[in-house]
């Protein structure tokens, strides 16, 4: 029995992240940027294309299913945290509706014993443009608090739960 070699492999860079990956020649000269660049450019395209086919609103709900079912690393450290926290309840995903708008979907919505916060996750690249001012000032109308967690403090907080405790306070 003959062994067979294993294709040649080059090193392919992507121009996007740097991310470095070996492929075949001929995939290498097929792509530009590595899956996660490339996810992440055709990702608005293909909502624009659901909210031109079905409605922003469906396109809406059916970006925030996804999320619900594949949380972000930020969001499923946020969740344990949660889970640590005695006395309160939370639901991620939660739907706020809107009279004449389209939905907010925001990532928990948390309730204590006296109040119900709006507590948001935001990730350095995913929310690197936004400005929150105008979504922090409608879930006010719908929320006793809104409080927004950066990357920088989720990763470099020591002790997520008893900061998060402290915020909910």
């Amino acid at each position: 029995m003959q062994a067979t070699a294993h294709p040649r492999r080059v090193a392919h860079v992507c121009p996007d992240c740097g991310c470095v990956r070996r492929l075949k020649p001929s995939d290498a000269a097929k792509t530009k940027k590595c899956l996660g660049c490339h996810c992440r450019e055709i990702a608005p395209l293909g909502f624009a294309a659901t909210a031109a086919r079905l409605g922003r609103d469906f396109a809406i709900r059916a970006a925030a299913r996804k999320r619900k079912k594949s949380p972000s690393s930020l969001e499923q450290r946020v969740e344990a945290a949660l889970r640590e926290i005695p006395g309160i309840t939370w639901e991620r995903e939660y739907t706020v509706e809107r009279p004449d708008h389209n939905p907010y979907f925001v990532d928990f919505a948390v309730t204590t014993s006296k109040y119900q916060i709006a507590l948001e996750v935001n990730g350095a690249y995913a929310h690197r443009h936004d400005s929150e001012s105008l979504r922090s000032d409608t879930l006010f109308l719908y929320f006793d608090d809104v409080i927004v967690l950066t990357e920088a403090e989720i990763k470099k907080t020591p002790n997520l739960p008893a900061y998060i405790q402290k915020l909910l306070a």
